[in-house]
């Protein structure tokens, strides 16, 4: 008796690779909603788009998107958000760390059940920088500061509907 196959998802999707081009413009969209002038409330609400779409790449295209691409983007943002150099780099490479080592679990499950584990993802990030600032002196910005991982959670469903489109459009287009 054969075992059944429990990454049926994750051997799709590693058929049809993004192209490099949306990868890159995919990340460049996430960095620019990232500097859009937020402010009060919603600076401390303001998803993590960088590191929504950072978790994407590297649950759907491991070969390409790594820790090494994880460190870059957080050295980034820590440069333009004026914070604590790494800070936001080690956050980052501490997800997609985690999003490597779930990720055929995750790729196993739909949407809601993803969106769960990409909760998870966020609120580590969170409580790293968070736990950083808090060891540097910084004071307790409150548990207003966690409602960024759930809005980031939620965005899961839409940027992975926007993200994995271009490639089952590629898809039908190939079959033709």
């Amino acid at each position: 008796m054969r075992a059944a196959d429990l990454t049926p998802l994750a051997r799709d999707v590693m058929k049809m690779p993004a192209s490099a081009g949306l990868i890159f413009f995919s990340f460049v969209a996430a960095y620019l909603l990232m500097l859009l002038p937020w402010s009060g409330a919603w600076l401390a609400a303001r998803p993590d788009f960088l590191l929504l779409v950072l978790l994407f790449w590297a649950l759907h295209q491991p070969n390409s998107i790594g820790q090494g691409v994880a460190f870059f983007a957080g050295m980034l943002m820590d440069v333009s958000d004026s914070m604590l150099l790494g800070q936001h780099a080690l956050a980052y490479v501490i997800a997609v760390f985690g999003t490597q080592v779930f990720r055929v679990r995750i790729l196993a499950f739909h949407i809601p059940e993803q969106t769960l584990h990409v909760l998870g993802l966020t609120l580590v990030a969170t409580c790293v920088m968070l736990g950083l600032n808090l060891l540097l002196g910084a004071d307790f910005p409150g548990f207003a500061s966690f409602v960024s991982p759930a809005l980031t959670a939620i965005l899961w469903g839409p940027v992975n509907w926007i993200l994995y489109l271009p490639a089952v459009r590629r898809r039908g287009g190939d079959a033709s």
